[in-house]
């Protein structure tokens, strides 16, 4: 069997460094032959260094392409098609800012066959990264960390009673049987090039077109969340705009997403209340809650997020455009 190990980058040397020395440090599970595919979306390449050490480090191939055109689904085709053209059984994803576990792979390769998967996703859990942290800083990532856990519970609970196929899978940890891929014909919708969700969009699509989709709950990486991200003004953003795109990519009618902004207004007002006990945590709570429900209404509206346009180099980069 043959497996590529994908991630797409964007001026991150930082934290893609710290990617590839877990994935030079990770266990190789028998009978297996890796490939690595990584695609750097830049106008220029930035990453080669970086990769010609983590080379110099393992005994499989690397390739690192270049993909110019701006927009994640753009690399992550990029990633996609070099897989293709390998020949490998199946791709798999994660981000360019986690840390796999040493026994990620093997779980996760494990997980997919002894069930059958041809789609599957795995648990991220949410690290604090190093340095002081505010207060505020310390409320976000509390919240983050409460979310992920509560995720990763209903999606195991899910793949227990095998209904795990009602579950979007993302690239943050992330398995595909090239095969089934060949059959469905899905790709990464190049469409939605600043707006995040395209792997929610390739998940919903190929459950859709048969692919059959699961969760491997002990395959696990580590998502070491920056200072800059754990802010209560940019948690009110991500909600806000992940909520839009729930209403583009699942269709939301605009009854709907009225109702369910009016709902989620009237919680964060309930949260605020409970200020006096649960201090901070709550705030950032009903943040989440108000964001979520601003994102329904623009959704409604017809609006787009444009969570990953230009403008906000600065804050999913480790160096601006100049840099």
């Amino acid at each position: 069997m043959r497996v590529g190990i994908g991630a797409i980058t964007r001026r991150r040397p930082v934290t893609f460094a710290t990617l590839l020395e877990s994935l030079a440090a990770m266990q190789r599970p028998e009978g297996v032959e890796l490939i690595f595919l990584f695609a750097e979306n830049d106008t220029a390449p930035l990453a080669g260094d970086v990769v010609e050490a983590f080379r110099a480090r393992v005994a499989e191939p690397v390739r690192l392409e270049l993909e110019q055109r701006p927009g994640i689904p753009m690399a992550r085709n990029r990633v996609l098609d070099m897989a293709l053209e390998e020949g490998v059984d199946y791709l798999t994803f994660v981000d360019d800012d986690e840390v796999v576990a040493p026994d990620w792979l093997m779980v996760l390769l494990e997980g997919v066959r002894a069930r059958g998967l041809e789609l599957a996703g795995g648990p991220v859990r949410i690290v604090a990264p190093s340095g002081a942290l505010t207060p505020w800083n310390r409320a976000v990532l509390q919240y983050l960390q409460a979310s992920a856990e509560k995720r990763t519970r209903l999606r195991s609970k899910l793949g227990r009673e095998d209904r795990d196929d009602e579950i979007a899978v993302y690239t943050n940890n992330w398995c595909l049987s090239l095969a089934a891929q060949r059959r469905t014909g899905v790709r990464f919708d190049e469409r939605l090039q600043f707006t995040g969700g395209s792997d929610t969009r390739f998940s919903l699509d190929f459950a859709a077109a048969g692919g059959r989709v699961g969760f491997v709950p002990d395959a696990v990486v580590d998502d070491v969340i920056p200072q800059k991200r754990l802010t209560p003004g940019y948690h009110y953003r991500r909600a806000r705009d992940q909520s839009t795109n729930a209403v583009m990519l699942r269709g939301k009618s605009a009854f709907k997403c009225f109702q369910q902004a009016l709902l989620r207004c009237l919680d964060g007002m309930l949260t605020l209340l409970t200020v006096p006990v649960s201090g901070r945590y709550g705030v950032v709570k009903a943040v989440h809650k108000f964001g979520v429900a601003a994102g329904r209404i623009r959704g409604a509206l017809g609006r787009r997020s444009s969570h990953y346009a230009a403008g906000s180099e600065g804050v999913h980069t480790e160096q601006r455009s100049g840099g």
